[in-house]
């Protein structure tokens, strides 16, 4: 009950921050505000067909399912619109610590694969893979280059959001049961912040 209650919340939120990028991109017609409402409406219908699923047969899907490929489809939209808003010096910037990211999301596949598809798993951690390279390495061009400063709040919002998932995913794994004791659904709560946050920072990117 509770897990449901928590899912139609973000939900709700979800179809609000549709809304707004929709309303914003007509008023202001920014540039690729198209991908940001792509995100949230990928994200949208994920969480729907999950919520629609826990209420009519009482528990989550426990195989690989139609949230999923909602769900990969907002981060690749999310990373198309990190790199449209990206110059091409950004996306050249050298860092070798960044490619701890991927060592990282590569590790956390291979434990997550114990208990869910293969193909999920390895779609999952390189979609991540590209999010959190792209946003670390915006920072560090940013330290470098102030003047690029807008879009530091986008990148910070996005490393935020992937681990706050990888935290979830992983409290999913390892706790049952649908009280307030399980971390995962304070962990959700918190990716349903940080996903609010997304417009914002969007805003200041393509503002400033």
């Amino acid at each position: 009950m509770i897990e449901s209650i928590e899912n139609a919340v973000q939900l709700v939120l979800l179809i609000a921050c549709t809304v707004l990028a929709v309303m914003y991109n007509i008023r202001r017609n920014p540039p690729n505000g198209g991908l940001l409402v792509l995100f949230f409406g990928s994200y949208l219908l994920g969480d729907l067909y999950w919520l629609l699923y826990l209420l009519f047969y009482g528990h989550t899907p426990k195989i690989f399912y139609v949230s999923d490929l909602s769900w990969y489809a907002a981060y690749v939209f999310l990373h198309l619109l990190l790199m449209r808003l990206s110059t091409e010096e950004e996306r050249k910037t050298r860092c070798p610590a960044v490619w701890l990211l991927p060592a990282f999301t590569t590790g956390m596949c291979i434990f997550y694969m114990q208990y869910g598809s293969y193909i999920s798993n390895v779609i999952a951690a390189v979609l991540m893979s590209l999010l959190l390279v792209h946003s670390a390495r915006g920072l560090v061009h940013i330290r470098k280059h102030p003047e690029a400063a807008s879009r530091k709040m986008l990148y910070i919002t996005v490393l935020v959001f992937c681990f706050i998932e990888y935290c979830a995913w992983t409290a999913s794994c390892i706790w049952e049961g649908d009280t307030l004791a399980n971390p995962y659904l304070w962990l959700d709560c918190g990716l349903t912040v940080c996903m609010v946050f997304i417009l914002p920072a969007f805003r200041k990117a393509v503002e400033a």
